[in-house]
């Protein structure tokens, strides 16, 4: 099990298996997201595939738990971790074999993290 920078546009995520209260993150878009530090299985990063809204449509650029829209893994994300600015932290993917797997924090990533006051989300 790893820890990861997620996205969802609800301030509190609790889907009973972990329970995080996000922080918003910076971006120069409109929508107002909200990032977390959750512990996700390997198990459960295999079963990860395009995030589908409310509506049906797939997001490719976000990658969800199937029937699961209260949080992502961004491909690319834009949301930046308040307080980070080099690296500036935020919920992303590498490309392994064409195909986007999420990057999990390191132990110097979470030493970033706590030190720009996320302590209550790790």
């Amino acid at each position: 099990m790893a820890r990861y920078i997620a996205e969802s546009y609800d301030y509190l995520v609790d889907d009973g298996v972990r329970r995080s209260e996000g922080v918003v993150g910076k971006h120069a878009g409109s929508e107002k997201l909200y990032l977390h530090v959750l512990e996700v299985a390997d198990a459960e990063i295999a079963k990860l595939g395009p995030r589908v809204d409310e509506h049906g449509n797939k997001q490719h650029d976000r990658l969800a738990l199937p029937r699961s829209e209260d949080w992502w893994i961004a491909v690319e994300g834009e949301a930046t971790w308040p307080g980070t600015l080099r690296p500036p932290m935020r919920s992303q993917c590498r490309l392994v074999g064409g195909r986007p797997v999420p990057v999990p924090l390191t132990e110097v990533d979470l030493a970033l993290l706590r030190k720009s006051g996320a302590g209550k989300n790790l």
